[in-house]
Order: structure tokens, then sequence, then C-alpha cells
């Protein structure tokens, strides 16, 4: 399957939808409401999308998803996640992915493929109060270089994005097989959770101490 076609024709198909916005989309206070006024565009428009791609759309799904919106391409569920970047480097911008469970299960359990749909945007220099889109990136998720991923400890573990994948582009691996992909990312989650059970670990060693020190002098592990 020629993944590099289809996250280009993708691409092609959402730049067309905010062509007429590409400058001047009317701010928003964060990035999280930013990012709810993109996936409406995208989604209310979906059904066109994928029809002038000879794809076939799937209904938007419920919250419990890690995708946004999805087709059928070939017989083969590709789902879309949108991730809008804030390029100010003086702001936060959160690159959360989904929880690792949840991952695993929709490229292993359902045969999906998982798209990310990256929109990076900047405070625009001619209007004010409005945002200019600086590029739109749609690429395979288990495609990006192994040094983009990581996990956090929250709850079973957070994927996240070390990287955008417009800073990334160039090193994207169109042609890496699921077993590769699943090569890299169990070893990184295996040593996520070796981490996170020695700093548990000591966590509990101190506050036995705490508690048998007679609750004084108490320094938790971070």
């Amino acid at each position: 399957m020629n993944y590099e076609k289809i996250s280009e024709n993708i691409e092609l198909q959402i730049e067309t939808l905010f062509e007429e916005l590409r400058s001047g989309i009317s701010a928003r206070e964060d990035s999280r409401a930013f990012g709810a006024m993109i996936e409406k565009r995208i989604t209310e428009n979906w059904g066109n999308v994928c029809s002038n791609l000879g794809y076939q759309a799937i209904d938007i799904p419920g919250r419990r998803t890690i995708f946004d919106f999805a087709c059928n391409i070939e017989n083969k569920l590709f789902g879309f996640d949108v991730k809008t970047k804030d390029l100010d480097s003086t702001r936060y911008s959160d690159g959360g992915v989904c929880a690792v469970g949840n991952l695993l299960k929709f490229l292993a359990n359902d045969k999906g493929v998982f798209m990310i749909v990256e929109f990076g945007h900047d405070k625009s220099t001619t209007k004010n109060s409005s945002r200019d889109i600086e590029y739109i990136r749609v690429a395979p998720f288990h495609c990006l270089p192994e040094n983009t991923y990581r996990i956090e400890n929250l709850g079973t573990g957070q994927v996240r994005l070390n990287y955008t994948v417009n800073q990334v582009w160039d090193e994207i691996d169109w042609n890496r097989s699921y077993s590769d992909f699943f090569d890299i990312f169990c070893d990184l989650a295996i040593t996520h959770y070796k981490r996170v059970k020695a700093d548990a670990e000591k966590r509990i060693k101190s506050i036995e101490q705490f508690k048998d020190g007679g609750y004084q002098n108490f320094r938790f592990i971070r």
C-alpha cells in the first residue's frame, strides 16, 4: 500500500478546504479551541473529501476512538487524528497522541492505519486577532522516525511526539512495516514501564521510611 500517495491525496483535499481561510482565521483562546474548529470543518466536509478520492467514508466515531474521522481505502481502515501545532516558541503546544494500549489495539486488533493530520499555525502578521495556517501535513503514525516517539506515565502510559510531523518530514519511512514498528514501539513501552516500576518502588520506600520515622522529614522521590 502506497502510504505516501494516500497521505498526499488527503493532504491536498484538506488544503482545499482551508484555502480561502489560509490567512486570517479568527483567533481562538487556546490551541484546543483552535483545533476543535479545524476538526469541525474537516468532519463537515469529510464525505466530499473521500468521494473526491474514491475512498469510502465512515461515520464520525464516538469519543472513545483515537481518531477524529475515518475511511476505508483498499478495504483497510484508516483513522485520522487532527493535531494543531502553535508555532509560537513561547507557547506550550502539547504533543499528546493517545494511550499506549489504545494505539496497539487499533493497529493490531482492528488492523487499522493511524494517520496524523497536523496543522502548523501562527499569529497573523497582517491582521489583528487572527491566525495563519503555515502548513498542513498528513502521515501514518507508524512511519515516523524512531526518535519521534515517547511515552509518559499518565495512567497506563500516554504516547507523545518529540517532534512535529513537519520537522521530521524528510525522515519518514513510508515503507516501514507494522512488524518493524511494533519492534520499535514495544521496546520503547517495555523500557518505559520498567522505569515507572523502578520509580514507584523508590516512592514506596520513601513513604515507608517517612512512616517508620514518625512522619517527619518526608522527602518524596520524583
